[in-house]
């Protein structure tokens, strides 16, 4: 099991990603991609430092439109 998402809430985010239409599918299929692949993380997450301005710079710094948003995809 992950240390950054339990299997239960996992399901959960993916189900409710499945049951809502979204424009794209490949928005829709990454968003669950993701959610897995935090499932199956091992917790290396808390390696990465971020100072606070670093924090609020991202979030504040990502579009709401999610097509947008996947161009901050690798």
């Amino acid at each position: 099991m992950s240390d950054i998402l339990d299997d239960e809430t996992a399901a959960k985010i993916i189900r409710n990603i499945r049951n809502n239409e979204q424009e794209s599918p490949h928005f829709q299929a990454t968003m669950i991609n993701f959610v897995y692949s935090l499932n199956q993380s091992d917790g290396g997450l808390d390696e990465i430092d971020l100072d606070e301005e670093e924090i609020e710079e991202i979030l504040t710094g990502m579009p709401t439109n999610p097509e947008l948003e996947l161009q901050y995809m690798d």
